[in-house]
């Protein structure tokens, strides 16, 4: 029996919240092995265009790092469903605060669209999408948070 398949959903809750928040952690502090080892091998990470595999996810980090000299990263609203004994899926909220090189602020509310499956002994990000609710001081080219149309 794998480990999955012997934790309980609320270990398993546990253990992909601790991967939603060392997510935000782990960027703020420039960790960009550890903020990689989140996902795992063959994920998708899409921040407004696909990236796919966890090399080419970790070479994204820096590029997106070099445009700030500070971010704080707050995660709120977690909501996790085990939709398997090795697979999850999950949302949570990010208000994010960045400092620009030239010394502007900039800061987004959004939403995290996660998979997660649990490979090489952790719940690793299987795919990561990123959606925006705002932003302000920058212009992302991220998909909307879908909004149910109240007139309908």
């Amino acid at each position: 029996m794998s480990d999955s398949e012997q934790m309980t959903d609320a270990q398993a809750h546990a253990a992909i919240t601790e991967t939603i928040l060392n997510y935000a952690e782990y960027v703020d502090g420039g960790e960009i092995e550890l903020w990689a080892g989140l996902f795992c091998q063959d994920a998708i990470f899409d921040e407004g265009q696909p990236v796919q595999g966890r090399a080419a996810i970790q070479a994204l980090l820096p590029k997106l790092l070099r445009s700030f000299t500070a971010t704080a990263h707050h995660i709120s609203n977690i909501r996790i469903e085990r939709t398997g004994l090795a697979h999850a899926k999950a949302t949570s909220y990010v208000h994010a605060w960045h400092r620009k090189v030239d010394g502007t602020d900039f800061e987004f509310w959004g939403r995290y669209v996660d998979a997660l499956t649990f490979e090489e002994n952790a719940w690793r990000f299987s795919s990561r999408k990123i959606e925006q609710f705002g932003a302000r001081g920058f212009d992302l080219n991220v998909d909307q948070v879908p909004r149910r149309d109240p007139n309908v």
